[in-house]
């Protein structure tokens, strides 16, 4: 079982970013990616992440008289869809979140190694704001986001257009006190 706990360690973490980004890699591809990684020591995370479920074997094949195997993130925790999602139990969530999360770090730190980065000039932004709404305004939303994505995912490549990826994550909040009405509980402190 896929544990968020197999993800703590810093070089477990580093591998399932390098997977994120390619669709499947040989142990001695990881380590060009990761040459700062002994290769015996990725061997020894490789096998702790495929037998905690995150990574698999994508195929293996012979090579001079050994199994060279070829590892990709478990399809589970790619793109989960929603029904995959209700299926997971909380530890399962937590750790479909922490490789989603994940996939974040490794393309801002990607973004960071190209060049000299000019979030303003790069049109680069990430924030966090939190607002009050209902499940019916909350679809709007959505739907106004994905009208106004579905504009743009038609574009192909042009001189002057860079690809470039939006994220979003929406997730309810509890107040301190427990109440998500917005109202305080009798008693509760101004």
């Amino acid at each position: 079982m896929a544990s968020s706990s197999s993800l703590m360690h810093p070089v477990r973490l580093r591998i399932v970013q390098t997977l994120l980004g390619d669709d499947a890699l040989t142990t001695h591809q990881l380590h060009e990616r990761l040459p700062d990684v002994p290769i015996a020591t990725l061997y020894r995370h490789v096998s702790h992440l495929v037998s905690h479920d995150l990574v698999e074997v994508a195929s293996a094949r012979q090579v001079r008289g050994a199994s060279e195997k070829t590892y990709r993130l478990a399809e589970a925790f790619v793109n989960p869809s929603a029904e995959e999602l209700d299926a997971l139990s909380k530890e399962e969530l937590l750790t479909a979140f922490t490789v989603f999360a994940s996939g974040l770090i490794r393309d801002f730190g990607d973004y960071l190694e190209v060049g000299d980065p000019k979030l303003h000039a790069d049109r680069v932004s990430f924030a966090q704001a939190s607002f009050w709404a209902d499940d019916d305004e909350i679809d709007a939303f959505g739907s106004t986001i994905m009208a106004a994505l579905e504009r743009l995912l038609g574009n192909g490549p042009t001189p002057g257009r860079r690809r470039r990826t939006l994220t979003t994550v929406i997730i309810p909040r509890e107040e301190a006190n427990g109440s998500q009405d917005g109202h305080q509980e009798p008693g509760a402190a101004e």
